[in-house]
């Protein structure tokens, strides 16, 4: 394992669980650890042997997964533009703030 807690990217034991019981996940639970792995790599952390092992047997075991349309939806919900204005007030807030202006 590696230094530091804060430099794995599975709590303590659960790559060693993830070896042995990855069938019990959902196709989106492994969809999601596996999404969650590659922008862990793609931003610079290592991962252990164990970890590579359990991230390959998720990726084996996920038909039709693609890292390129995670990437895709994470560029387009940082970049994309607001459809409304962020300074709209919660309805019913204005009204409660000139009362009290009174």
């Amino acid at each position: 394992m590696a230094d530091k807690h804060e430099d794995t990217l599975f709590a303590a034991g659960k790559a060693k669980w993830l070896l042995e019981n990855a069938r019990q996940l959902t196709s989106d639970q492994r969809a999601l650890l596996i999404a969650i792995a590659d922008l862990a790599q793609s931003s610079g952390r290592a991962m252990t042997e164990e970890e590579h092992q359990a991230v390959d047997k998720l990726i084996e075991m996920q038909e039709g997964y693609d890292p390129s349309d995670i990437e895709q939806a994470i560029r387009h919900i940082t970049q994309a533009k607001t459809k409304r204005k962020v300074v709209d007030w919660p309805s019913g807030l204005w009204a409660k703030a000139r009362r009290k202006k009174k």
